[in-house]
């Protein structure tokens, strides 16, 4: 084999081998170009997923912002049932004191009339309705206005029309028996007698 026979031999060979990796780089950039559209594919599913995601994710979250408020509802709503509650027990339970303070203040009337009956008993029946006072007005308890005020149906109770030279018409003359309010709520109305229009 002559030199120059080698050299073409080589030159092919090489020619061979250039051919052949040009066509592995153009197959494998084929491949690559047929691999982008499922990348892209890919991506796409992706997406969709993210968008599914979020969907999913914004209406957790709106059902947790509705249980919260539902709870928050129940809680302020419970809450409000039991000061009611407490409230209305309150009130029945002043309401049935109300006599006991009644009669305390009978008894103080006939004590004071009474001659000859010890300074300690007037003392200690003063100072019993002090302290019912006391518990009364701490819980909210106060006496209504009547004598000389015009006649309110809310919080008086008329049991007697009389004739007055120094009422106007519709005022409270007298007060028969004291009435009470517990904050707004009308405990007892006032028993009165009103002058005549």
């Amino acid at each position: 084999m002559t030199a120059k026979k080698q050299n073409i031999e080589e030159e092919t060979a090489a020619s061979e081998q250039e051919l052949k990796t040009k066509e592995q780089k153009a197959g494998g950039s084929e491949q690559e170009i047929d691999q982008q559209p499922e990348a892209g594919a890919e991506l796409s599913e992706l997406d969709a997923a993210r968008l599914e995601w979020e969907k999913e994710r914004t209406e957790l979250l709106d059902k947790i912002l509705r249980k919260q408020a539902e709870n928050d509802n129940l809680r302020r709503i419970s809450k409000m049932e039991q000061t009611e509650a407490r409230e209305y027990a309150l009130y029945d339970f002043m309401n049935r004191l109300l006599p006991v303070l009644d009669n305390i203040e009978r008894a103080l009337e006939a004590a004071r009339a009474a001659a000859g009956l010890p300074a300690t008993y007037l003392e200690g029946l003063e100072m019993i309705r002090k302290q019912l006072e006391q518990i009364l007005t701490q819980e909210g308890v106060s006496v209504i206005e009547a004598a000389g005020t015009p006649f309110d149906p809310h919080c008086h109770h008329a049991v007697m029309e009389v004739e007055s030279e120094d009422h106007d018409p519709g005022t409270v003359t007298e007060e028969l028996q004291k009435g009470y309010r517990h904050r707004q709520r009308i405990l007892r109305p006032s028993m009165v007698k009103v002058c005549r229009g």
